[in-house]
């Protein structure tokens, strides 16, 4: 009877301890800019607008995976407007949702080649080993607001969350 009271209750904590749900921080898409049209007139309103969009629609896709919970970044801010751009730091993403008591991290940037040709990347990775869980990047043609969402929705719905979840 104690083994049967014992093996119950180490069924019933696995099950408890497979339903935590995972903590995401996600962090505000970057834009990449090598087109000329960049240099020569430099941020464009549309393009910033059009980031804080697709990052709202990332972090409302994000949030709603089973099992997951999301983690604000929000701490972070003025740290992050003082560094590097994530997309360039091999992956200190990670350290720094992994500092918010996140275990995945999702970044991503939109690069930007010229009006015509776009690509949007978007990783996620594991706070505790810095690796990558989940990649993806879609070309994109035309800088457009409907471009870009249909962009992002395709990578999140064919490479991010193609088995239906975040990892």
């Amino acid at each position: 009877m104690r083994h049967l009271v014992i093996g119950l209750l180490c069924l019933l904590w696995g099950a408890t301890a497979a339903a935590a749900p995972v903590k995401v921080a996600v962090f505000d898409l970057e834009l990449y800019d090598t087109s000329l049209e960049g240099e020569l007139r430099g941020p464009d309103p549309a393009e910033t607008a059009r980031l804080a969009e697709m990052t709202a629609l990332l972090r409302a896709a994000v949030a709603a995976q089973d099992g997951v919970t999301a983690v604000d970044v929000a701490p972070l801010r003025e740290r992050l407007a003082k560094m590097p751009a994530l997309y360039s730091c091999s992956g200190c993403e990670a350290k720094l949702a992994g500092e918010l008591g996140a275990e995945r991290s999702v970044s991503g940037f939109v690069y930007k080649i010229s009006t015509l040709i776009l690509y949007i990347t978007v990783a996620v990775r594991d706070t505790g080993t810095g690796k990558l869980v989940e990649e993806g990047s879609v070309s994109i043609r035309g800088n457009t607001d409907e471009s870009w969402r249909h962009g992002l929705q395709s990578l999140l719905e064919r490479q991010i969350f193609k088995d239906g979840k975040l990892e």
